[in-house]
Parts: C-alpha cells; sequence; structure tokens
C-alpha cells in the first residue's frame, strides 16, 4: 500500500526489476518538462528479489488493471487470516505470544495471562474453532497488559490484568454502544423483551466500528392480509435495502408460494419491516 501512495514509487519499481538497474532521475526529466540535456549519473546493476505485503484486494485490483504485475510478481501465496483452534496450534500460538512479550520487553507471563489471551484471540476470530492470525491487536493487549501490571506492582502478568487490558479497550471504544443502550433504556428505541406479541420479533444485528462490535437490536414486523401473493420487503421500497437482503426476501416470498399453494394462486399478501431502522440493512442473515 505504501508503494502504490508515494509518487512515481510503483513505476519506478517496476522499471528496476524489468531493466535490472537504477537510474537516478529528476521528476521533471521523467515527464518530459525540460527539454536540456544534462549530465546523468550511470546506471547502477541491481539483483533483487522483491517480496510485496498487502490487502487481497489490491492483488486483485493490480492484477486486473495493471499488464505488468503478474509478469513481474509471478509467485502468490495467500496467507489465513485465522488459524484451527486445537492441541496442536495451542503450543505454537503460546509459542508466538511469548515472542511477542519478548520483543515487547514486557514482563512474564503467567499461565493463565496466556490461556486468557488465546481465548480473546478466538473471540476476535468471531469463530470458537478458531484462533486470529492478526497480531498487532494482540500485541497492543499485551503492552497495555504489562502497564497495568506494573501499577499493580506485579513482577507478572496475570489474567487479571489482561482481563483489565481487554475491559479498558472496550471502554473506550463503547460510545456508541453505551448510546444505544441508553435510547432502548430511555423508551426511544421500542424494544420489548418481556410478553409475547404476533409477528413481531427483535433482531440483532451486529455492528462493528474500528476494533469495536457490539450487537444493534430492532424490532421487526410483519402484517398479512387476503391479496395476490406478494411479500412487500418495505426496507426494499424505502430503497434502504441491499441487495443481497433483497434477494433474501424474495427467496422467502417464492419458498412461501410453493408451500403453501404448489397448485395455485396463493391468496395471501404480505408486508415486512425493520422498525426504527434509518440506515441500510443488508444481508441474507438480515431476512
Amino acid at each position: 500500500r505504501r508503494v502504490l501512495t508515494q509518487p512515481m514509487a510503483w513505476e519506478s519499481l517496476k522499471r528496476i526489476l524489468s531493466s535490472g538497474e537504477i537510474r537516478i532521475e529528476s521528476l521533471e526529466r521523467l515527464y518530459g518538462l525540460v527539454s536540456t540535456v544534462s549530465l546523468q549519473p550511470e546506471p547502477i546493476p541491481v539483483s533483487v528479489k522483491v517480496v510485496l505485503l498487502g490487502d487481497r484486494m489490491l492483488y486483485y485490483l493490480l492484477s486486473h488493471y495493471d499488464p505488468d504485475f503478474l509478469d513481474l510478481f509471478k509467485v502468490e501465496a495467500d496467507f489465513e487470516d485465522d488459524l484451527d483452534r486445537n492441541e496442536e496450534c495451542y503450543e505454537l500460538y503460546a509459542r508466538m505470544i511469548a515472542t511477542m512479550a519478548r520483543g515487547l520487553k514486557m514482563r512474564p507471563l503467567e499461565r493463565s495471562a496466556v490461556a486468557r489471551l488465546i481465548e480473546h484471540a478466538s473471540r476476535l476470530a468471531a469463530d470458537q474453532r478458531k484462533l486470529t492470525a492478526h497480531d498487532r491487536v494482540l500485541r497492543d493487549i499485551l503492552s497495555e497488559a504489562d502497564h497495568w501490571a506494573g501499577q499493580a506492582g506485579a513482577d507478572t502478568v496475570e489474567a487479571s490484568h489482561l482481563q483489565q487490558a481487554i475491559d479498558e479497550r472496550e471502554y473506550r471504544a463503547s460510545r456508541v454502544r453505551e448510546r444505544s443502550r441508553e435510547q432502548i433504556s430511555r423508551g426511544v428505541v421500542m424494544i420489548a423483551t418481556t410478553g409475547e406479541e404476533v409477528a413481531q420479533v427483535n433482531g440483532l444485528s451486529v455492528l462493528r466500528l474500528g476494533a469495536s462490535m457490539f450487537g444493534q437490536p430492532t424490532r421487526i414486523t410483519a402484517t398479512a392480509r387476503p391479496g395476490k401473493g406478494q411479500v412487500v420487503d418495505i426496507e426494499r421500497e424505502a430503497k434502504l435495502g441491499g441487495p443481497i437482503h433483497s434477494k433474501a426476501v424474495m427467496i422467502l416470498s417464492r419458498f412461501l408460494a410453493s408451500r403453501y399453494a404448489g397448485d395455485g394462486e396463493l391468496s395471501l399478501s404480505a408486508s415486512l419491516a425493520f422498525e426504527q431502522s434509518y440506515g441500510g440493512v443488508e444481508g441474507d442473515s438480515a431476512s
């Protein structure tokens, strides 16, 4: 990403790899802005192997739009974002955590602290059978846990210090989550948690803001009356529903027709609505 954001860096890198030499040239000469010819340093022969690290999307975009990219970078390695959570991986993951701790020059970690960090890594992966392979967040948590251990006067980092670091990180990023809970408790957002209602359920969407994730409850209501077999998606009609959500509602509509009116016309007209939802609704799980 940094190579692409620096002016002329990407084109210069491709030129060096193609020619096998480094030429020192001014930008004015490269762009043809000067007509005078001056002395130029001799090119420097170079023989290097370049490894580029970046996002998958950047790789796909360069492969599609830059014809020289695949000619210069022929070996592709797509790394997993998650690791399997098993007994063999536990030992390797603990070694990785110990390596990060030594690199940060922090206090020794207790076994309970390592176990708590591995558990949190599974939460970061959003899968109880996986562990995240992104170590940046883990390094930040370890560094903050070492700080809290120092504040407590401890010689080692314990599970309580690690938990405090996790809690403090969540608290600092909880402004939107707390505001959402406040609106529900004050009755601004109508969410019923007791009793029974016909044609009304509480849905839960997961919002991700930076490194923070939390659940946002929403009331979903449905209406039905005699009609011509049409299921109206109010979010789509109001242009608040995404294409995946709209497709899921259409599939649901066809399922109802095939299940209850396979030989004739479904004499039903229904509608679905996400109440007090002022943003877009997307994803098949929203249906």
